[in-house]
């Protein structure tokens, strides 16, 4: 069951900045949102990808003070950060890793709500919408639940401070999971076109902005219907020691088939969400298995959004 309140810092998220007077020029032209959207209020989410549209990253896109901010997965920081400045010298822009420089947190519940009030002076009410501040950004994630992201600076003059759930629960990943949000981790890094993972549905690609890194694919999968793959959501009533990259499997029989890779693992002390890409006619309630795990079984949910 989830918590009426919950916050954590989200050790595993980190944070790439780019400067200079063509950052969005830049980036316009290296991920699938458009960057032309962005404003001082809102937030986008956006893909990196390679030039076969194979996803590095998925991140939120930010403006502060006179810099883009990129959140992403620490563990594909490093990958898409060298492939971000490997164009990079060729434009008036500067590209570095900052993430030591910044306290990354989430949560929901009314403490946390109260204690954003309280740093922020206000709370940014619609999704995907933000509230800045000198002590750092707060962006609202508005899916099954309100729910927060708080970034501030190491320095800020004063810090989000909840005593909320202290339980290992990853809460805030279930949400996400539930949600059908994706994210590239180190194991799936470069593997799926990002319609694979649903992210058309999340509006975390542009189809009329242009040209930009891997656009050529990422459009003819849209127009030709060449995609076959999408992200679900699966379900297990116990908690399992599964990862990100594992294989799940569907029985035939007496055999069992390949049928996908995990995106996101989300545990609790009473269960566990999974998101992963599967064929895009996987039938729900489909009983699967992970493959280094068989004991691991998990049932396919209905998506919460209509898929194109």
């Amino acid at each position: 069951m989830t918590p009426t309140d919950y916050y954590a810092l989200l050790t595993n998220k980190g944070l790439i900045q780019l400067s200079g007077e063509e950052k969005q020029k830049y980036l316009q032209g290296q991920i699938t949102a458009d960057v032309a959207q962005l404003n001082d209020d809102n937030a986008l989410l956006a893909c990196h990808c390679d030039f076969k549209g194979k996803t590095w990253s998925v991140s939120y896109l930010m403006s502060w003070q006179d810099s883009l901010l990129l959140l992403t997965h620490s563990s594909v920081l490093e990958k898409s950060l060298a492939e971000l400045k490997k164009y990079g010298v060729f434009a008036k822009v500067s590209i570095a890793d900052v993430s030591p420089g910044w306290q990354i947190s989430a949560g929901f519940g009314h403490a946390i709500e109260a204690e954003i009030t309280h740093v922020f002076g206000k709370l940014p009410e619609q999704h995907m919408h933000l509230v800045k501040h000198t002590n750092g950004i707060v962006l609202a994630i508005n899916t099954n639940i309100p729910r927060y992201l708080i970034l501030q600076p190491q320095d800020a003059a004063q810090k989000i401070s909840v005593d909320a759930s202290k339980s290992s629960d990853d809460y805030w990943e279930i949400e996400d999971i539930k949600a059908g949000i994706a994210e590239v981790q180190a194991p799936t890094c470069n593997e799926f076109v990002p319609q694979m993972m649903n992210l058309q549905q999340l509006d975390a690609i542009s189809f009329t902005k242009g040209c930009y890194m891997g656009q050529e694919v990422v459009a003819r999968t849209k127009y030709l219907g060449k995609n076959k793959r999408a992200a679900f959501r699966l379900f297990s009533d116990t908690p399992q020691t599964v990862a990100v990259g594992d294989n799940l499997e569907y029985q035939i029989g007496e055999n069992w088939r390949p049928a996908g890779t995990i995106l996101r693992v989300g545990n609790s002390h009473n269960q566990c969400w999974l998101l992963a890409v599967l064929a895009s006619d996987t039938e729900i309630g489909t009983i699967m298995r992970v493959k280094q795990h068989p004991q691991a079984s998990f049932t396919v949910l209905p998506q919460p959004y209509e898929l194109t």
